[in-house]
Parts: C-alpha cells; sequence; structure tokens
C-alpha cells in the first residue's frame, strides 16, 4: 500500500543524505531512509530478542549443579582413557 503526503523536509539535512546514497531524487533519498530505518530497528530488536534468550540460558546454567567437582570429572576420563 502506498500513501501519498506532503512533508517538510530540511534541505540540509536531504542534501547530506544525498551524499550517502545512491538516489537521486527526494522520494528515492526518503524511500531509502526509511528501508534502511526499517532494517536497523529489525536487526536491533533481533539482538534484544537474542539477549534476553541468552540470559535465560545463562539463568538455566547457574541453576544446574554437577555432582561431581571438575577435577573428579578429569580424574574419571583419564581412567577410562587408559
Amino acid at each position: 500500500m502506498c500513501m501519498r503526503t506532503n512533508i517538510v523536509l530540511d534541505d540540509a539535512l536531504l542534501a547530506e543524505a544525498m551524499k550517502y546514497c545512491a538516489a537521486r531524487t527526494k522520494k528515492a533519498v526518503v524511500r531509502e531512509a526509511l528501508a534502511t530505518y526499517v532494517t536497523v530497528k529489525a536487526e536491533q530488536q533481533r539482538i534484544a530478542s537474542y539477549r534476553e534468550r541468552l540470559a535465560g540460558v545463562r539463568r538455566h546454567v547457574a541453576e544446574i549443579s554437577l555432582r561431581k567437582t571438575g577435577a573428579e570429572l578429569v580424574r574419571e576420563d583419564r581412567e577410562r582413557r587408559r
């Protein structure tokens, strides 16, 4: 769906934006800016979700307790290899 609108753009900001993109029309610059904004925000949301899941995994791992110490596990592993 496309929506026509009239907006007042900062000419200096628009000129600066045109330096950094391949677009040569105001319409194309605004379209590219919106697409970039959506991409960046989606990536930020994905990273935030990853951090939340990672924090959950870390909490779960912290709750797990080993019945044997690390030294005991290494000793048993060495004995099995003999």
